[in-house]
């Protein structure tokens, strides 16, 4: 699951799954690194780049890139935890497909100007050989964790 880099307040996510763990009940989760190491990162910060800002700051892809304070807090909260990266991938048929399928969130409330911006800007960054398939580099960081109690 990828759903740690979407927690909002993961203090609270850290002492919650502290208290329905067993003892010595496992926590695996999995977050993106940045986006130096995943494209999926590289290419959601390239296109949110055209928009205001986040709807909340800190939260969604690449914002554990450096799980330090979540581990931390898992630790606080009972949970021993550590991350194990791995470099993963896959490949997509073309950047029309990478578009549809990557960016609609990210780029929903920008004006079409704005998107035709967004779009240009992602593919002369990440297709510079022009269209075609392209392979996709995904850091992941495993989150392992086992409650103490």
């Amino acid at each position: 699951s990828l759903s740690f880099m979407y927690v909002v307040d993961r203090a609270a996510a850290a002492g919650e799954f502290a208290r329905v763990l067993r003892p010595g009940g496992r926590l695996v989760g999995s977050v993106w690194t940045g986006p130096e190491q995943c494209d999926l990162v590289r290419f959601q910060k390239i296109a949110g780049s055209f928009a205001a800002g986040p709807p909340v700051p800190g939260v969604g892809p690449g914002a554990l890139a450096d799980p330090a304070q979540f581990l931390q807090q898992l630790t606080e909260a009972g949970i021993d935890a550590h991350a194990e990266t791995e470099i993963l991938g896959f490949d997509i048929d073309s950047y029309a497909m990478a578009w549809d399928g990557f960016a609609g969130v990210t780029t929903a409330s920008l004006s079409p100007e704005r998107q035709q911006e967004a779009r240009g800007a992602v593919f002369s960054e990440m297709w510079p050989d022009g269209e075609g398939p392209r392979h996709f580099r995904n850091g992941t960081q495993f989150i392992i964790g086992r409650n103490a109690e």
